[in-house]
């Protein structure tokens, strides 16, 4: 009965994402109820869209509330997001066009190995309490030839939720110092999501690589919006992959499946082709991401077909209702 719960958990936070597409994509509910099923559901997606570009979801809470207060932390809310939107665009621009140190510069930099490996090392343990020390020695340090053990430090991080912003301004940092960061640590961080071993696994290890795989397409995605990842179709291979039949095979492939993806429409929605609300900044930074409408449609066709398949079989298993989203 929890694995099932859990299943519609992971299900309703699919579609809960997803309802915002286009006008022809809009989901059908099975059974009655569905005006007040999609009226409470549309308040939670514009609810969520207004008040979350750094991701941090806000809890719905109960009744409407004019008060001062409440109008003092909205517009409080609105501009801490237009200054991390800001930011952002100012990261992206540096990315995109790296004003790289040369050789001679590089050479005046610590080269030695116990000072590089000792800075590597904590590569693996970047948190947002140390980022500023952290970025200070990278300052200081020349890793040209030790840039692959860096890649493989990070993509072996365990990063927090809380700790995603940090690793991209370190990332950021390397990518702008060595031409040949990026493209390793892209290919590094997309062996998260390779197939594993067959075999028995632990639910601890299950786990493990479920949180692991979180975190990694977070990273991704906060990647690809400040500049250092410009090549979006590396996601519709991910997704692809998530949303593949053979998930569906397994309970706890499913349930990571359906997971990753509702992570993924709420952090990366404008790949889905949701609206976006908040600042004029907003349009402006987005516009900046150049998501081509044939790649918002392989999105939302992959997302549309694993729900649907999902959905139909929880109800050969359980007899259940759920609603079935359309194209």
């Amino acid at each position: 009965m929890v694995g099932l719960t859990m299943m519609l958990s992971a299900v309703g936070e699919l579609l809960r994402y997803t309802i915002g597409c286009e006008e022809g994509d809009r989901p059908v509910v099975l059974g009655h109820g569905w005006r007040r099923w999609r009226k409470r559901m549309k308040v939670r997606v514009v609810r969520t869209l207004a008040l979350n570009m750094d991701h941090h979801e806000d809890e719905c809470r109960g009744g409407e509330s004019n008060s001062k207060q409440d109008d003092e932390e909205a517009v409080a809310r609105l501009e801490e997001l237009k200054k991390s939107i800001e930011a952002k665009m100012a990261l992206r621009q540096s990315n995109l066009n790296p004003d790289r140190p040369d050789s001679g510069f590089l050479r005046t930099l610590d080269s030695s190995i116990k000072r590089n490996t000792a800075v590597i090392k904590k590569l693996k343990q970047i948190n947002e309490e140390q980022r500023e020390a952290l970025m200070d020695e990278l300052r200081s340090v020349n890793l040209s030839k030790f840039v692959s053990e860096a890649v493989t430090a990070i993509c072996d991080a365990k990063l927090r939720s809380s700790d995603i912003q940090a690793a991209v301004q370190i990332c950021s940092l390397l990518h702008q110092r060595y031409k040949d960061f990026a493209p390793s640590l892209i290919q590094g961080l997309l062996k998260v999501f390779s197939p594993g071993k067959p075999g028995d696994e632990s639910d601890a290890d299950r786990n493990l690589k479920a949180m692991k795989k979180r975190s990694t397409l977070k990273l991704l995605l906060e990647l690809y919006f400040v500049g250092v990842i410009e090549d979006g179709n590396i996601f519709i291979n991910i997704i692809k992959d998530l949303t593949g039949m053979e998930q569906l095979k397994d309970r706890d492939a499913t349930q990571t499946s359906l997971t990753l993806l509702s992570s993924f429409a709420r952090q990366g929605r404008i790949f889905l082709g949701l609206p976006v609300s908040g600042p004029e900044i907003h349009d402006e930074f987005f516009k900046g991401l150049n998501i081509t409408a044939d790649q918002k449609k392989v999105f939302r066709k992959a997302c549309f077909a694993f729900y649907d398949a999902a959905a139909e079989l929880l109800q050969s298993e359980h007899s259940v209702r759920v609603p079935a989203l359309v194209n």
